[in-house]
């Protein structure tokens, strides 16, 4: 048991064990617990559900049944019955259920009250009153006496105009004759609705409606022939006529309702409906009300039996994790002392070696795999110190080359240096280019405005000068007005031309100078540089032409775009067209296209080319073939270093009539997080 995998096997032996019992245990108790609640659900609980929901459906169907006969709703037959299915099934599942405590008398008592309420319920209730009957008697009545009421307020309004009329003509006697007539119709519309409100409590079972309906059709008929007695007016006596018709009609409409219509039949089925639920329908309440307090004592019952397997299984699962606190335990102090302490020392030995100790001491080497460990740490130790010894060796000789590196840095150091100052004294030689070529350009339109502010001065003076003296003619004024607006419109175009060429020139000089990312319209930027460039070809045989067939917006850099532009120009000056015969016309061209997300520069010149060692060396710094004659040459290595490390690009030379150079740059700059 020396072996530390003997150890570890021990313990994990004694946590399956562990593991075993407490699954044993937590089946003990599902499978406890389950046959406890399938006790419960199976013997109590579902009778208990059943029953509430049997008293909730007997409920709805009483109300149902009041509804059908005091409210007259035809549909709540049908919610009868639905229930009535709903009732039925709940009383079969409460017959069918398992393990039932519930005596068979009580189920076949509520069986036969179930069938004496149905009974009741059909025969008393549903076979005695249709409340669709009653409903067409309604719609009968109603279709009566329309017409009568159209008809009569027809007979009104004819009354009103013939009462108007003679109110309007001052035959007060016959007014006063119409207006009584009006007050009889008023009278007739009041008697055909108490003539139907008659008929409707007698459909509602009133004994004496009958009797009133005579007495208002009476009254009726008085009224009419009290009209119809008493005008003269042919045209009221046609309206009378249709009138007595459909009251005849009406009359007779109502007769048969007296006559065949029971009226008796809602009292019968209501007083029914009252006997049920004073009677059967209490009984089956009190019924299902015995059957649930069963149900309610069996549920208590047996929950107990489940309150008392869960407080077993609570004791048994105290106990489980008592043992199982008390296992861990020991197990973790056997770990602590036979696993991690050595682990622990060792993990402290392999620091020390780190830290340089060579002097520790290892007693003790147990003869299992840490002690195993710790003599290899041992004979690591003492191949740590010849090590040492090799290191301080090599130390030394690292301090010699370090010294000569340091040496051969400082050198390359200045050699950068020195190249730096190259570039930036490239790039100011191209501002000053650029100051000069603008001064070059300037100097036209601020002379003309100089002459023309001249001039107009002198015309000013001469002016007032006859004006001051009274000598001035209307000659005089439209000459000095003619000359004045020539001379201003002149200073204007010279003074917008100065004021063109200064802004062009700020934009460019900013651009060179700040190296500031924008976007800029390419075609543009390359004209405004060209302006500065213009006074080194202006009395040579050179043309230059710039191509662009499109708008070429960018994102980028536009310093050094201009100062590639204006390198490869000066080059092409300085190196293309030296010596070149003044009667051959040579020319610099710049074609700009677009090709996806790169933007081409295809710049060209037909001067004198390059050889082929000036191809391949072009581009590296110092390199000129004009050395001694003022040339840098760092004017192309500045080129190659904008397009492909500021601008991202890619820059091609070659030999076509003249020299060429294929520019390709993205039409937006992608920064890096260090430039953002």
């Amino acid at each position: 048991m020396n072996s530390i995998a003997s150890r570890l096997y021990l313990s994990l032996i004694t946590l399956a064990l562990l593991l075993l019992t407490v699954s044993s245990l937590t089946v003990w108790v599902a499978i406890s617990t389950r046959s406890s609640t399938d006790a419960l659900l199976d013997k109590a609980l579902q009778n208990t559900v059943n029953t509430a929901h049997m008293e909730y459906e007997l409920s709805e169907m009483m109300f149902s049944l009041v509804r059908y006969v005091e409210d007259q709703e035809k549909e709540a037959n049908t919610t009868f019955l639905e229930h009535l299915g709903k009732f039925v099934e709940y009383k079969k599942e409460l017959s069918l259920s398992k393990n039932v405590e519930t005596t068979s008398e009580d189920i076949d008592k509520l069986r036969t009250l179930h069938q004496e309420f149905l009974l009741l319920a059909q025969q008393r209730v549903f076979g005695e009153f249709d409340p669709s009957s009653v409903q067409r008697i309604r719609t009968l009545i109603t279709s009566s006496t329309l017409p009568l009421e159209v008809l009569l307020n027809k007979l009104q309004s004819s009354i009103d105009t013939q009462s108007e009329l003679y109110t309007f003509r001052n035959d007060f006697s016959s007014s006063h004759r119409y207006e009584l007539h009006r007050y009889d119709i008023k009278i007739l519309l009041e008697k055909i609705q108490d003539m139907k409100t008659d008929l409707d409590i007698f459909l509602l079972g009133y004994p004496l409606a009958e009797k009133r309906f005579i007495a208002d059709a009476e009254e009726f008929k008085y009224s009419l022939k009290s009209i119809s007695n008493s005008t003269d007016s042919s045209k009221i006596l046609e309206q009378i006529k249709p009138i007595e018709w459909h009251f005849t009609r009406f009359f007779g409409v109502a007769s048969r309702i007296f006559k065949y219509h029971d009226n008796t039949a809602r009292q019968r089925a209501l007083k029914s409906v009252n006997e049920l639920e004073r009677g059967v329908f209490l009984d089956m309440k009190t019924q299902l009300k015995k059957i649930a307090d069963q149900s309610d004592i069996l549920l208590i019952e047996e929950s107990q039996g489940l309150r008392g397997v869960a407080n077993k299984s609570m004791y048994a699962l105290v106990l489980v994790v008592v043992f199982a606190s008390v296992l861990l335990a020991l197990i973790v102090v056997f770990f602590q002392r036979s696993l991690f302490r050595p682990l622990e020392k060792i993990n402290t030995t392999i620091q020390a070696l780190r830290k340089g100790y060579r002097n520790i001491a290892f007693e003790n080497i147990e003869d299992n795999e840490l002690g195993r460990i710790t003599q290899s740490l041992k004979n690591f130790q003492i191949g740590l110190s010849q090590l040492d010894q090799l290191q301080k060796e090599n130390a030394n000789q690292k301090e010699a080359l370090k010294q000569e590196k340091e040496s051969l840095t400082e050198m390359l150091e200045n050699l950068k240096s020195a190249q730096d100052k190259l570039i930036e004294t490239e790039k100011l030689s191209s501002l000053g280019s650029l100051v000069a070529g603008v001064s070059h350009e300037i100097n036209t339109p601020l002379g003309i405005s100089v002459t023309m502010a001249t001039t107009l001065e002198d015309e000013y003076s001469s002016f007032m000068k006859k004006l001051k003296t009274g000598e001035i003619t209307r000659e005089d004024f439209d000459n000095f007005e003619s000359h004045s607006t020539e001379t201003l419109n002149v200073l204007n175009v010279s003074l917008e031309r100065a004021s063109g060429l200064i802004n062009s020139f700020k934009q460019v000089a900013n651009d060179q100078t700040s190296e500031q990312l924008r976007d800029f319209e390419l075609g543009t930027l390359l004209q405004e540089i060209y302006c500065t460039l213009h006074h080194q070809i202006k009395n040579r045989p050179v043309k230059f032409s710039l191509y662009n067939d499109e708008e070429l917006m960018m994102n980028s850099y536009p310093g050094p775009i201009g100062q590639v532009f204006t390198n490869l120009f000066n080059n092409s000056i300085i190196h293309g067209f030296d010596n070149f015969k003044k009667d051959i016309q040579g020319e610099i061209s710049l074609t700009l296209t677009r090709e996806g997300d790169q933007i081409r520069l295809l710049y060209r010149d037909s001067g004198k080319g390059l050889s082929e060692e000036g191809i391949k060396r072009i581009f590296e710094p110092f390199y000129t073939t004009r050395l001694g004659e003022g040339g840098s040459g760092m004017g192309m290595h500045v080129v190659y270093s904008i397009v492909v490390n500021m601008l991202q690009g890619d820059i091609q030379v070659y030999n076509d009539n003249g020299a060429v150079f294929d520019i390709s740059i993205p039409a937006s700059i992608q920064q890096t997080e260090d430039e953002l």
